[in-house]
């Protein structure tokens, strides 16, 4: 019976989480009544952990996370190191206030203070708590590095920082700590030196200049701690600072394009980290399509993605989104629409057969429209008389706002074919065209097929220099 007993306890014992972070503290002078915030985790898999926290009564909180792996909380945009099992009581500063303070039952013993230049100015007490914000020491003083430099930092002053911020980590005996602090503190150097070159696109510099890279690796296990934004920036970052040590200059598109093709076929080459092709090689190829469009050249990119994104949501999608944009995209037939004009007669595709047809989707609303429409309503008006190309303006403005394009069409003077897709019998417009973003410019041929689904702006010779071709072709 005895060993029965003993046999249960064990199975229970076994059952129960074995890992639990548990971190609790308060702000300084919160209570009920004062603003929250958000605590959010990262791991391999992406974020594991967003919540909403709430303070009681004495300004106080809790939270708990079961979890087998260390993980870097973002407690209220603080990065707070925590391992498995570790019980941390932190002390946020008032809401005005930038310090940040962790400690124990007295925050005030043992405490680690210092107002050296680059300092987060945190207050310690434990024994293991100074590693726990070691990340949020690194983050902060490159951040009053920045802030205090205002852009006009010297390559002495970036590499003396970096020293600065190396002595820290070199303070700290936690190897799994030390590991995470390297990688911010190399990472924030990178994103240093770019922004110098930015800044000063002809400066020659030699190899040393790069060494940084020799430090950093895309899977490496602490890039799965950034937060998303993070995440995005140092990856465009390293690839951008790569293409440099081998050459590019500062200037090239596929340096400064968030879904260049040369970037997300580096990644499927190079990176096996299992967050970054489900986050950000996912996020590249949507917003290349937004911007771009389909492409047999990205279509080869996401053909090899969708067989490595381990997660099902986003293979799923982007496999509908691969069928969808290929569908319409250049060569193809257009798809028909019916779109009713200002005095509500419906106009089709159809009506415009044998002609080059010219689409700007615009909106009222929208800046970039506003800078662009003028150069459209130029060429409509050096075309007027060419019955072989029609300029159609459709906007996708909502229904509420139809008097206000009704209004702005008279104060502009535009009479030629000018279209509202924001009524609700023409919004399958904008679901046929994969309208994700404007101004956005379609042209299509004379046989119905689609020149450019993303066609280049109308203030660019691009543009016309394609009607032209198109209107040469028979």
């Amino acid at each position: 019976m005895k060993l029965k007993g003993l046999s249960f306890l064990m199975v229970v014992l076994f059952t129960l989480p074995v890992y639990a972070a548990k971190v609790r503290g308060s702000r300084v002078g919160a209570n009920e009544k004062s603003a929250g915030f958000f605590v959010e985790a990262f791991s391999s898999k992406g974020r594991v952990l967003y919540k909403s926290i709430k303070l009681d009564e004495n300004g106080k909180f809790e939270i708990n996370f079961p979890s087998n792996e260390s993980l870097v909380y973002w407690i209220d945009n603080y990065p707070v190191f925590v391992k498995p099992n570790e019980d941390l009581e932190i002390i946020l500063p008032e809401k005005k206030s930038n310090v940040f303070v962790l400690g124990g039952d007295n925050p005030q013993k043992n405490v680690a203070a210092t107002d050296q230049k680059g300092s987060s100015n945190i207050q310690i007490a434990g024994k293991s708590s100074i590693n726990s914000l070691l990340i949020s020491e690194i983050e902060t003083s490159w951040g009053n590095f920045v802030k205090e430099k205002k852009g006009l930092q010297t390559i002495e002053e970036i590499n003396g920082q970096y020293l600065l911020a190396t002595k820290l980590i070199k303070n700290s005996k936690d190897i799994e700590i030390n590991k995470y602090a390297s990688f911010y503190n190399n990472f924030r150097l990178l994103e240093s030196k770019i922004q110098y070159l930015r800044m000063h696109p002809d400066v020659k510099s030699d190899k040393s200049y790069f060494d940084v890279l020799n430090r950093i690796s895309l899977n490496d296990q602490a890039i799965n701690s950034l937060k998303i934004i993070g995440l995005r920036a140092l990856i465009s970052n390293y690839y951008a600072f790569l293409k440099l040590s081998l050459g590019a200059k500062i200037s090239d598109d596929d340096l400064s394009d968030n879904g260049s093709i040369g970037k997300m076929e580096y990644l499927l080459k190079n990176v096996s980290a299992e967050r970054v092709i489900n986050e950000e090689l996912n996020q590249s190829i949507i917003y290349h399509l937004s911007i771009k469009g389909w492409s047999p050249e990205l279509d080869k990119v996401m053909v090899i993605a969708i067989e490595k994104i381990t997660d099902t949501a986003t293979k799923k999608n982007l496999t509908e989104l691969r069928e969808k944009y290929s569908k319409v995209s250049k060569n193809t037939i257009a798809p028909a629409f019916s779109i009713p004009d200002a005095s509500g007669k419906m106009v089709s595709l159809n009506d415009f057969k044998g002609k080059v047809i010219a689409i700007d989707v615009w909106a009222t609303w929208c800046i970039p429209c506003m800078h662009s429409l003028p150069f459209f309503l130029k060429l409509r008006d050096k075309y007027k008389n060419n019955q072989d190309v029609v300029f159609v303006s459709i906007s996708t403005d909502n229904a509420k706002s139809k008097d206000k394009w009704i209004s702005f069409l008279k104060s502009k003077g535009m009479n030629g074919v000018d279209l509202h897709a924001g009524d609700e019998s023409a919004t399958p417009f904008e679901k046929a065209y994969n309208i994700t973003g404007i101004p956005r410019y379609i042209l299509i041929d004379k046989q119905g097929k689609i020149i450019e689904d993303h066609a280049p702006q109308a203030s660019e010779p691009e543009y016309e220099a394609l009607i032209q071709t198109a209107l040469q072709t028979k």
